[in-house]
């Protein structure tokens, strides 16, 4: 068997994660993805300015492509230890209870609730679509003689408290509204304060052919191009995409000359 030369057809799997068993993909990429190796050539020269030894040191890695699936989560393991993403089912939540500061709204002033349904219906907890409010002093307020649910001009649901009302004494008091809502299922990342450290990550570029396997494997990256997120001319053609640049460090827990890279390679054996 000998080993010849090797050609990967266009298209490469990129994944990431903490360990190797833990690698997720990162989804469809747009054009080309890299890896260079880079470092400092030191030629320590003699009196004579005879070469006395050379070597290399501060080696890096830099890996760039650019991702077309805007996926959070996948977003969140690139920025991790800067930014945290949160999930949301779109499963029903039952007696959330929202609490008014008091004297922060008037009689006949409308006070919007807080979630809504995803769907834009009414909000309710019982057959009557009506929410259960109490106030502090006065206790359980009756649906449609001391408040009633409407919904404003922006299409939110809320209440309005009147003041013609048996109950309501003072607005002066805090008001606990009760209610059940269904959300739409969604994530969110969140990101910002004044110092932060990015938690180093192991990337892996492959591509499989016939089941036979060509990969590469940086041990400690951590992005280094922040994060864009394009929002292109309805009239183009192009779909959104995020650039990403990723520089790898040494990982120290491996073995000396192990530290940086690892390139695998089934795809160049021929016979």
């Amino acid at each position: 068997m000998s080993y010849g030369s090797v050609h990967i057809p266009a298209g490469c799997t990129v994944k990431i994660g903490d360990t190797v068993g833990g690698l997720a993909s990162l989804g469809v990429l747009k054009g080309d993805a890299s890896i260079e190796i880079t470092y400092d050539k030191v030629k320590v020269q003699g009196s004579k300015a005879e070469t006395l030894v050379e070597f290399v040191k501060n080696m890096v890695a830099n890996a760039t492509f650019e991702m077309y699936q805007i996926n959070l989560t996948n977003i969140q393991k690139l920025l991790d230890g800067v930014a945290t993403v949160s999930h949301v089912d779109g499963t029903i939540v039952e007696d959330y209870d929202q609490t008014t500061v008091a004297d922060a709204y008037d009689f006949n002033e409308f006070i919007e609730c807080e979630y809504q349904n995803a769907d834009g219906s009414v909000l309710q907890i019982d057959a009557t679509g009506a929410p259960t409010v109490s106030g502090s002093t006065d206790g359980a307020l009756s649906a449609g003689d001391d408040f009633f649910i409407t919904k404003n001009g922006e299409g939110k649901w809320g209440i309005i408290i009147v003041e013609a009302g048996a109950t309501v004494t003072t607005m002066d008091q805090v008001f606990t509204i009760s209610y059940d809502y269904t959300p739409a299922e969604s994530y969110s990342l969140k990101m910002g304060e004044d110092s932060a450290e990015l938690t180093t990550k192991i990337v892996e570029f492959s591509k499989t052919i016939d089941g036979s396997v060509f990969r590469a494997r940086l041990w400690s990256v951590t992005n280094e191009s922040g994060l864009t997120l394009a929002f292109p001319d309805s009239a183009g053609d192009e779909p959104a995409s995020t650039p990403v640049t990723l520089t790898g460090g040494l990982d120290t827990d491996k073995a000396d000359g192990e530290q940086l890279i690892e390139v695998y390679d089934e795809i160049g054996l021929t016979v």
